[in-house]
């Protein structure tokens, strides 16, 4: 049994409580208690793992990927992200309740969500492109994603690229051909370049309204960046490329055959 050197008791070592991302360390004394937590907030590597060694993991069930001081105290702990699916619903409020300057879609053809432990990340949405010029082609384009900005910025570390790079390996899966996002001209486009996205072209801003379909301008006069990805389709989607010519089939006085 090790004793204290700072209050001869036998030394007491252990996790309290752990609530979220936040936790209490009990020991045997007040001087014990302030030396482990100064030590954690210089050496966050050998704090994180004497959590583990602790037993963080195994009680809150989640792999800890570091934990993070930055400008917060006390630490907080940090978790493995992981990517789950999400409702289209719960990826609306998320939306509408955490994005900096848009709307949440009004429709999507796949989405998901990602996580630091139990708490929810971010969202990212796939749906149609937008611009009428780039449908039929198979492509798909990223219109939402949306990372929580509340918490300690080092929890959504690498949160971006992961649901960026989610959304292309999903896409491919449904056998589309290519996958586009925009970024706005004053953002670095960081979190697409990481995940393998290439910068294509500058589109400027225009208002996207019209008596027909009413739209909001608050983003549309902002000149964008568009990102794209080929894709190397891998799934049973119908190949637009493979859709038949119906109406050179009608004039050769063929009856066209739509593929299964």
């Amino acid at each position: 049994m090790t004793v204290c050197p700072w209050c001869g008791d036998p030394e007491q070592l252990e996790i309290g409580e752990i609530w979220g991302h936040d936790f209490t360390i009990h020991t045997c004394c007040e001087t014990r208690h302030e030396e482990i937590i100064t030590e954690m907030a210089h050496d966050p590597v050998w704090a994180t793992e004497l959590l583990r060694r602790l037993g963080a993991e195994d009680f809150t069930g989640f792999r800890l990927r570091r934990l993070y001081d930055g400008s917060f105290n006390p630490p907080v702990l940090d978790f493995k992200l992981t990517v789950e699916p999400v409702t289209f619903a719960a990826m609306r409020a998320f939306v509408g309740e955490h994005h900096a300057h848009c709307a949440p879609p009004v429709c999507w053809r796949f989405g998901a969500a990602i996580y630091n432990g139990r708490t929810r990340m971010g969202v990212v949405s796939v749906g149609n492109p937008v611009a009428p010029a780039l449908m039929s082609r198979g492509w798909v384009e990223v219109n939402r994603l949306c990372i929580r900005r509340d918490l300690a910025p080092q929890l959504a570390w690498n949160a971006c690229s992961q649901l960026y790079g989610h959304a292309a390996r999903e896409a491919a899966k449904r056998g589309f051909r290519k996958i586009i996002s925009y970024t706005r001209a004053d953002e670095p486009g960081t979190s697409l370049a990481a995940a393998g996205w290439v910068a294509e072209s500058t589109v400027r801003g225009r208002s996207r309204s019209s008596a027909r379909r009413p739209r909001s301008n608050v983003n549309s006069w902002i000149d964008k960046v568009r990102w794209g990805k080929e894709l190397r389709p891998i799934g049973r989607a119908r190949r637009v490329d493979a859709v038949p010519d119906l109406a050179a089939s009608w004039m050769r006085g063929q009856a066209p055959q739509l593929p299964p």
